[in-house]
Parts: structure tokens; C-alpha cells; sequence
């Protein structure tokens, strides 16, 4: 038995919506690939070749998609391939690649100076990361593990 599966990594689409398939709940990735290469020394899109990724996520993993991916969020999909072909609103054959049992994993990248971590993710909303907050070294505070400069040589355990 062959098993073909593909990873790519893009910049998602749209908005994530979920949507309810009977007693499911549904949510769609979408995100575009678009090959470049170099012409008399600056890069170029070459939107023609532009390639279609979408996963389908359902119930559990849906609600952690819905509350990690936004529209801009850099992400990597894996799946196995399954290709739809379709026609576009011009009738042109348009194509796009469903990957199927998918996994999704949210590529953190360093802000752009001057640019905060949540707008570079697309999600300028989002507040910063929870270990910023007051309780969270409250909570850590009985972990050896988190204690700055604790190298005792003793193991917590």
C-alpha cells in the first residue's frame, strides 16, 4: 500500500468560519502557494501558478483551530492529497488540492522591528502571551523548573 502525503507552509487565506455539518462542527483553511522566481534580479510572483491548499478540521480539532489561525496567521499543513478540479467564475479550469486528515501546526516568527508579535500573526487584538499575566507567576511559582537560576544540581523530583 503507498501513502502520499504533503506538507506546505503559506499565509492563511481568509478568516477561519466554522460552520455545523449535523451533529459536527466544521471549520476550513485556506491557503494559496504562489511560486516566484527571479527576474533581472528582483523576485516576481508568478500568480498564474497559484496553488490552492484547503483543510478541513472537525470538532475538537476545529475549536483549537478556531481559536489559534486568523486570516495572515503563517502556517504548515500536512495531509494526504486529494485533488478537485473545478471551474472558475471566468470558465477557465481552475484546481486546488484538499488535503485530507490534516494537521496544522501555527509558525511563530520573530516581529519586524517596531511591530508587536500579535500584528505580525495578523490578530493585532490578541493580547500577549498568558505568562505575561499576573497570575501566571502565581502558578509557576511552586515549579522548580521555572525559577530563574536554580541549578542546584537537584532534580524536582
Amino acid at each position: 500500500m503507498s501513502k502520499a502525503t504533503l506538507t506546505i507552509e503559506g499565509f492563511v487565506a481568509k478568516e477561519p468560519e466554522p460552520r455545523d455539518a449535523g451533529q459536527h462542527r466544521v471549520v476550513e483553511i485556506v491557503v494559496p502557494v504562489t511560486p516566484s522566481r527571479k527576474v533581472n534580479g528582483e523576485w516576481v510572483e508568478e500568480k498564474e501558478k497559484t496553488v490552492w491548499f484547503e483543510a478541513t478540521f472537525w470538532d475538537e480539532h476545529a475549536d483549537v483551530v478556531m481559536n489559534e489561525v486568523r486570516k495572515g496567521s503563517l502556517v504548515q499543513l500536512t495531509g494526504g492529497i486529494e485533488l478537485e478540479v473545478y471551474k472558475k467564475r471566468d470558465g477557465e479550469p481552475g484546481a486546488k488540492v484538499k488535503l485530507s486528515f490534516p494537521t496544522i501546526a501555527v509558525v511563530v516568527l520573530r516581529p519586524k522591528r517596531g511591530e508587536s508579535a500579535s500584528q505580525r500573526q495578523g490578530n493585532p487584538a490578541d493580547e500577549p502571551w498568558p505568562a505575561t499575566s499576573a497570575a501566571a507567576p502565581a502558578a509557576a511559582a511552586g515549579d522548580v523548573w521555572n525559577q530563574p537560576g536554580n541549578f542546584s544540581g537537584e532534580t524536582p523530583f
